[in-house]
């Protein structure tokens, strides 16, 4: 066994790397379009961001309008509610002095 770990030790022993070894590793490990990646990313974060503003803002209008309608529809409901309560008291004045 004492012959197997010499010639281990022989063959595994240290070694400097060539010269611009570590800088080619480096380069391979960095994709390519690394750059343009982080474009479209940060172009898509961007679009989310102006979507959901819009669709926050959209609520917002809906909301406004809905209160315009239903502030509306009070309106004319009270108006018609005035109208019949007129008919009806000139009606009651109508029978009591007949």
């Amino acid at each position: 066994m004492r012959e197997f770990e010499e010639e281990l030790r022989s063959v595994l022993h240290r070694q400097e790397p060539p010269a611009g070894f570590a800088q080619r590793v480096l380069a391979r490990t960095r994709p390519k379009g690394a750059a343009r990646h982080r474009n479209w990313v940060a172009a898509a974060i961007a679009a989310g961001l102006l979507l959901s503003l819009g669709g926050f803002e959209y609520r917002q209008y809906e909301g406004r309008k809905a209160k315009r309608e239903l502030v509306l529809a009070l309106e004319i409901a009270g108006s018609k509610l005035s109208i019949a309560q007129a008919k009806i008291s000139h009606l009651s004045q109508r029978t009591i002095h007949e």
